[in-house]
């Protein structure tokens, strides 16, 4: 090769050198000129809060009715007839049971010669009485003893309307105790009724750890089996006092009106939503929010409210149920990760917020 031909080469060679700063220049210019008219990724995003369900107690329960009246006789007597039994529904006014009545008729005429006695003493002596035969004090308690036959007698009445039980509300008969013939003491119960109108409770034991987050109010939901609707209710009434022989506290949950009569006694599943120990020891975000994952450990992009730049974050995962991805370090409460849109994002993209459940994919131009 001629010396004129080498010196063309490295001349070009030179001037090749020189032209490549300035065009990388350029393309640095024409870069930065692109991202600056980038278009803002449009996307969907979630707030982050604590995971759901994180202070279900769950528990175990039976049914009853939230009032349950056992009803007796208030005297003594024999038992003439009981017109129910165990299972029936009874409605107002309805005749339960009757005792006999001999025995009621009888103290109730022994009550009314008491009186007449009484009332024939004090006829006699008032006319004595008058004429000085015998002392004002003795007729004083003739007509003492005739206020006391009379009570008497009024008792015995009131009474003898006691040998009739009726049904005192629409109910159904949880238990018999006595049978026609048998001599009962007053106050022995006949029947257990439970009332219909008041509706069903479920009754739980909890341990301190528990009992102590449940507040009255508290949701709760009950699974009978056997039953494939669930029922639900609310926290009622909560023990001041655990029981002696278990250690528990009995927690009575009220259960929302039903058309379904419940026996008394069934077992029932309880999840009880009470106030979670540290609200803020597990959050939870939607699935659709992660971007990369190993193991435990994945990312997420989380959005500045202010500037809405998007910014990786790498986030600690717990598990994955129903609710989402439970997070347990990371991210806080109320900061927004990106649900959808998140492939089309770089870091420190700008993003525009969208109302949809899926963000729109954005052009090509705009394609990373």
């Amino acid at each position: 090769m001629n010396q004129t031909r080498i010196r063309s080469l490295i001349a070009a060679a030179m001037g090749a050198l020189a032209l490549a700063p300035l065009l990388a220049g350029c393309d640095a210019r024409s870069g930065t000129e692109t991202e600056a008219t980038r278009p803002d990724t449009r996307v969907s995003v979630a707030l982050v809060a604590p995971a759901p369900g994180l202070g279900d107690i769950a528990a175990t329960g039976t049914t009853a009715f939230k009032r349950e009246v056992p009803v007796s006789f208030l005297i003594a007597g024999i038992v003439q007839d009981i017109n129910v039994d165990q299972g029936d529904r009874v409605k107002p006014g309805d005749h339960l049971a009757r005792l006999d009545p001999g025995d009621i008729a009888a103290r109730l005429r022994e009550a009314d010669a008491g009186l007449a006695k009484a009332n024939r003493d004090v006829a006699r002596l008032e006319p004595l009485a008058s004429s000085g035969f015998a002392s004002k004090a003795r007729l004083d308690d003739a007509r003492t003893a005739v206020q006391a036959a009379r009570a008497t007698r009024d008792s015995v009445a009131f009474n003898r309307g006691l040998a009739d039980i009726i049904a005192p509300a629409n109910a159904v008969v949880l238990r018999r105790t006595v049978e026609p013939g048998q001599i009962l003491a007053a106050g022995t119960p006949v029947l257990v009724l439970g009332d219909m109108d008041r509706g069903h409770i479920v009754v739980a034991g909890l341990a301190d750890r528990d009992v102590v987050r449940v507040t009255p109010g508290d949701r709760a939901e009950a699974r009978i089996s056997g039953i494939s609707t669930p029922f639900s209710g609310k926290v009622s009434r909560i023990a001041a006092k655990a029981a002696s022989a278990t250690g528990v506290f009995d927690v009575e949950i009220t259960l929302d009106p039903t058309d379904r009569v419940l026996s008394s006694g069934l077992v029932a599943s309880l999840l009880i939503h009470a106030r979670p120990e540290n609200p803020e020891a597990v959050l939870a975000i939607p699935a659709g929010a992660i971007v990369e994952g190993f193991g435990q450990e994945a990312q997420v992009f989380v959005v500045d409210a202010a500037s809405r730049q998007a910014t990786r974050r790498r986030i600690v995962v717990a598990g994955i149920d129903d609710a989402g991805v439970r997070i347990t370090s990371g991210l806080r409460p109320g900061e927004m990760v990106v649900t959808a849109g998140a492939a089309y994002l770089r870091e420190g993209d700008r993003v525009a917020l969208t109302d949809t459940a899926e963000a729109a994919a954005p052009s090509s131009s705009t394609a990373p």
